[in-house]
Parts: C-alpha cells; sequence; structure tokens
C-alpha cells in the first residue's frame, strides 16, 4: 500500500526539497519533450508548419490552463482534508470533484472547437498557417477529457504527499509522445494531426498510470455515496478552483492578444517567439516544482493548523525560488542560441532570423524570471490557505498590464516591446501578491492569537510565535 505523505511535521527545507525536486524532473522532461516535438516539427514537416504550431499555441494553453487553475483549486481542498486528518471529507471531495471535473471537461472541449473555427482568423493568424493550426487544435481538443482526467488524478496524488508519481506519469508519457510524433509524421505522413495525435495518446497513457498509482492509497478508495453528487462540497471545491481556472482562463485570453501581435510581424517573427516559448518550461522548472510544493505543503499544515510552519515554509521557498531563477536567467542568457538553433532547419538565413527573434524573446523573460518565481511562491501559499480571490485580482493585473505592455510598447521598441511585455504583467502581479501575502499572513496571525487566548487552559499554543 502506498504511503502518504505527511508534510505537518519535519524540516520545512527538506519536505519542500523533497516535493519539489521530482517535479522539476518531471518539467526537464517536458523540456526535453517540448525540444523533441519541436525539432519533429521544425526539422521533418517544414517551418510553416512548426509557426502554425506556435499560433495556435495559446488557444490549446486556453484549455489547459483552465484545467490546471481548476484542478490545483480541487488539490487545495484535497490537502486541506488531509492535513486535517478527516477521512470522510477527503473522500466526498475527491468523488465529487471527480464528477465535476468530467462535465467541465466536456463543455471545454466544445469551446476549444468553436475557437479553433473563429478565433484564429479573428487573431490575424497568416493564411500560410490557419490550415495546419485549426488541424492541429481539432485533434488536441479532441483529447480535453484525457487531460482533465489526467491532471484531477494529478492533483489528487500530489494532495497526499506523492509528487513522484505524476512524474513518472509525465516521463514514460514524454517518451511514448516522442515515438509516436516521430512514427507519424516520418513514417505515416500525418502532419501536424500525427503530433497533435500523439500527445492525446500520450496523455490517455498518463491518466491510466495515475488511475493505476491511486489504487495503493487507502485514503481515497471511494464508495458508491462519495460518488453522489453534493452541492455543499462541489461549491467548496468550484470556490478555489473556480477563480483559479477563471485568472489562468484570462491569463490565455490575453496570450491570444499577444498573440495577435506577433502575428502582425509575420511568419518568421512567430516562429521564433515559438521557439522561445518551448523553453519556457525549462526556465521555470525550479519555481513551478516549488509552487507545487509550497502549494500542499501550506494547504497541508495550514488544514492542521500549524501556522508557524506555513510561514517557514514561505520563507524557505522563497529563497530556493529566486536563487533558482538568477541560475536559470544566466544560463539561459549564455546558451539561449545554441538552444534554440535545436529546434529549426531550413535556408540558412531564415534559420538565422528566426533564432535572433526567438533569443531576444528568451531575454526578455530571463530579465524577469526573479519577479516571475516569487509570483509562483507566494500565490501558491495563499492558494494554500484557501484564498483564491488575490490570486485571481493578480491574475487580472497580470492580464490587464500584459495586454496594455504588448499593445503600446511595440510602437516604441519595436519587436523588443512583444519580448518585454511578459515580464512587465509578471513584475506588477508578484509585488501585488507580496503585498497580500503579507496582509493574509498578519489577519491570520491575529486569528490564531485570539483563539490561543480564549483557551480555558490558558497554556500557551506553541504553534504561536515562531513566524
Amino acid at each position: 500500500m502506498a504511503k502518504a505523505r505527511d508534510m505537518t511535521r519535519g524540516s520545512p527545507a527538506r519536505l519542500l526539497a523533497g516535493f519539489a525536486l521530482p517535479l522539476m524532473l518531471g518539467h526537464v522532461f517536458q523540456q526535453i519533450y517540448n525540444m523533441a516535438d519541436s525539432a519533429i516539427v521544425g526539422r521533418l514537416i517544414s517551418i510553416d508548419a512548426f509557426a502554425a504550431v506556435g499560433a495556435a499555441g495559446f488557444l490549446s494553453w486556453l484549455v489547459t490552463s483552465a484545467i490546471l487553475g481548476l484542478t490545483q483549486g480541487f488539490g487545495t481542498v484535497f490537502a486541506q482534508r488531509f492535513g486535517a486528518e478527516d477521512a470522510a471529507g477527503l473522500r466526498r471531495s475527491v468523488g465529487v470533484g471527480a464528477g465535476c471535473a468530467l462535465g467541465v471537461s466536456v463543455a471545454l472541449t466544445a469551446l476549444g472547437m468553436a475557437l479553433a473555427v473563429l478565433a484564429l482568423p479573428a487573431m490575424d493568424t497568416p493564411a500560410e498557417l490557419l490550415g495546419d493550426a485549426q488541424l492541429y487544435l481539432y485533434v488536441l481538443f479532441g483529447g480535453t477529457p484525457l487531460l482533465m482526467g489526467y491532471n484531477f488524478a494529478a492533483a489528487v496524488l500530489r494532495a497526499l504527499g506523492d509528487s513522484k508519481s505524476p512524474v513518472y506519469a509525465g516521463i514514460l508519457s514524454s517518451l511514448l509522445n516522442i515515438a509516436l510524433d516521430y512514427a507519424a509524421v516520418a513514417y505515416l505522413g500525418m502532419g501536424v494531426a500525427g503530433v497533435a495525435l500523439g500527445t492525446v495518446l500520450a496523455q490517455g497513457f498518463s491518466l491510466l498510470f495515475c488511475l493505476w498509482r491511486l489504487r495503493g492509497f487507502a485514503q481515497v478508495r471511494l464508495g458508491r455515496e462519495d460518488l453522489r453528487m453534493d452541492g455543499a462540497v462541489a461549491r467548496q471545491l468550484f470556490a478555489l478552483g473556480g477563480p483559479m481556472a477563471l485568472r489562468d482562463g484570462l491569463m490565455a485570453v490575453g496570450g491570444l492578444i499577444y498573440q495577435r501581435v506577433i502575428n502582425g510581424f509575420g511568419a518568421v517573427t512567430v516562429a521564433g517567439v515559438a521557439a522561445a516559448w518551448r523553453y519556457f518550461a525549462l526556465m521555470e522548472v525550479v519555481g513551478a516544482g516549488l509552487d507545487g510544493a509550497v502549494a500542499v505543503y501550506v494547504g497541508q499544515n495550514h488544514g492542521a493548523g500549524r501556522g508557524d510552519r506555513v510561514r517557514q515554509g514561505i520563507r524557505v521557498g522563497r529563497r530556493m525560488a529566486l536563487g533558482g531563477a538568477v541560475g536559470i536567467a544566466l544560463l539561459m542568457a549564455g546558451s539561449g542560441r545554441g538552444l534554440l538553433a535545436l529546434l529549426v532547419a531550413g535556408e540558412a538565413g531564415e534559420v538565422a532570423a528566426v533564432v535572433s527573434v526567438g533569443y531576444g524573446a528568451m531575454l526578455g523573460m530571463a530579465l524577469f524570471l526573479p519577479a516571475l518565481y516569487l509570483l509562483y511562491i507566494h500565490r501558491a501559499a495563499l492558494q494554500g490557505m484557501g484564498d483564491a480571490l488575490w490570486p485571481m485580482g493578480a491574475g487580472l493585473l497580470e492580464l490587464a498590464l500584459r495586454v496594455g505592455a504588448v499593445l503600446t510598447l511595440p510602437a516604441f521598441l519595436g519587436r523588443w516591446g512583444v519580448y518585454l511585455a511578459d515580464g512587465v504583467g509578471w513584475l506588477g502581479a508578484a509585488l501585488l501578491l507580496t503585498l497580500a501575502l503579507g496582509r493574509v499572513l498578519r489577519r491570520e496571525g491575529i486569528k490564531r492569537q485570539s483563539v490561543t487566548q480564549r483557551k480555558s487552559t490558558g497554556a500557551k499554543d506553541d504553534d504561536e510565535g515562531r513566524g
């Protein structure tokens, strides 16, 4: 039987590192897949096909981000139930959450198909890219329920302290995806549709793997009563998951505006920025791993009433994040051109132009990477404490700043206005979340103090005074 990880005891640094490292490994393997996938499209099909997949990227991310936000919010509820040792509440929330996730996935499938038809032309997608971009999205969105199922199962595993199983699923599915993509393109001649189909099949494998791993956890062995829809439980799940899904979805909508501006610069710029974004998973590897770790750590300790450990974990996570951000930014600045050149092939001048654009976009991201990492840590901490409103507000601010920057800065800075737009949004959101986190921690500290003072025993609560 698999053993859940209790994060309410032990060194916060060791717990966060132990939980985050598998997540980071998973992101590295995802990046290996992204590189291989991009190289298959850019080298075995064409640069136009590579640009078409890139032009479809933000629409794909719109659906994916909504799924990630929803399941992360659900996972916070699961972690709080686990930390509070509420076994029945945990099973009930998982059972109800599964039904909710299935319903949302069906709605997102329909939305994605409609967007593929309507949004790509509205975004001024270059005519030579439109057909492949739409075909890619049709196939990809057909697998939306599988993507939802995998992320839901992974959220349950992480809430129980198991960050390794989702990583194993990601590693194995990435290898499978690469093999399927290569076979579909090199041997079956399926083009971008084959690449999308390989992704869908790999997502199905990830779902099956995570479900198999969940069988070992007695805490989530569900009975029929756990699967019955419960309005109160569903409202609680959507109270956290809904704002997170909305926040991430709105960020993706901002990405559509961003993509429309990029499209106006032509196919070479579309390909170059798409190439840089393929490496974004590598640039955020430490921050994304700590994001997941801090959310579960804070969720469990907040559920258990361990305010001292919540504060300790946030401080440790912040230090780890800033160190990682600086190191990765320097790595990208030093080796970015070589990494980008791995993704495309063709006429030398065209390849050089794509790499030049991609390197500029990569430097723009690297410059603001510390702000992005702080955003991740502080947002995860707030979510772990059950606060979805501040993260949603920060997401709206990030959206407004990003859209405002991408619509105004290119008039003064040219392409560099596009390159810096993301960072402007990250910086503004990070500042807001830093202020919000301090306010919430002070508020939580007052609550704990007042509860302690009312205890009839008058005993000193050892959770006080350590933060």
